[in-house]
């Protein structure tokens, strides 16, 4: 991934001012269950699936040798051996990233990355953590959350999953077509549109379901589902994005 990608990402994510919630009632779906139904009523195939663990470590500024301490302790945890470690540092950050195969299957990204602060803004030092795999499998990609959920959330309690399958659908939708599927696919799992955007070629929508045991909020609006359509000219298909609790990448 590029340097300047991975910087980016995780100032994103960590602007992200959002809180886990817990539902006390028993839930129907698992996640993943939610979003293979999603597909599943579109019609759409997947072509693969992305999972990131993201958490925010200890509010200060940490040196280069006490970044790779932590990315190598995560990495063991991980089961990832010999990966070699890529190093970044600037005036605003500093940054360590590793790259290979878990002891459970896939490969990860580990990255780390550490940043000053800004007395004159009142903002504190902060060092975040990032773990990216990804798969083609829905399976698998299950196998994926369940683990991180049992390896590193202990490691990290106040961390957060995120996950999404990318598909396509062999067919043009209009933007009403894809408004009309979008609204299918969400209703399949009793969700409820929350925030939406679109243009001619894309339609985004944020949505809450009760079906699906955790939530998050701002502002008090839960949601916890993501969707996205948008029509792909150069190969002449629909894509379709479905994420828990949002997409974290571009579409």
């Amino acid at each position: 991934m590029n340097r300047t990608k991975i910087i980016v990402l995780v100032l994103l994510i960590g602007l992200m001012v959002v809180v886990l919630q817990q539902k006390e009632e028993e839930p129907v779906l698992t996640e993943m269950e939610a979003l293979e139904t999603i597909f599943n009523t579109a019609g759409a195939s997947v072509v693969e699936g992305e999972v990131q663990f993201y958490a925010a470590l200890e509010s200060r500024y940490y040196t280069m040798d006490e970044l790779e301490s932590i990315l190598l302790e995560v990495a063991d945890l991980l089961g990832i051996e010999g990966g070699p470690v890529d190093r970044g540092e600037g005036e605003s950050f500093r940054v360590l990233d590793v790259y290979g195969e878990t002891a459970f299957g896939p490969k990860a990204h580990v990255v780390l990355q550490s940043n000053p602060g800004d007395k004159e803004y009142d903002i504190d030092p902060q060092t975040y953590l990032l773990i990216i795999c990804r798969d083609e499998s829905v399976s698998e990609m299950a196998t994926i959350i369940t683990r991180l959920e049992e390896i590193v959330i202990p490691y990290a309690p106040n961390g957060q999953l995120s996950f999404y399958l990318t598909g396509e659908i062999p067919a043009r939708q209009t933007k009403a077509e894809m408004e009309s599927l979008a609204e299918r696919a969400l209703s399949a799992v009793s969700g409820k549109v929350v925030e939406g955007m679109e243009d001619e070629q894309m339609v985004s929508l944020t949505a809450y379901t009760p079906m699906l045991e955790r939530s998050m909020a701002i502002d008090d609006e839960k949601f916890n589902l993501n969707l996205a359509l948008r029509y792909d000219d150069y190969n002449d298909t629909t894509i379709l994005w479905a994420g828990f609790p949002l997409i974290h990448g571009t579409y």
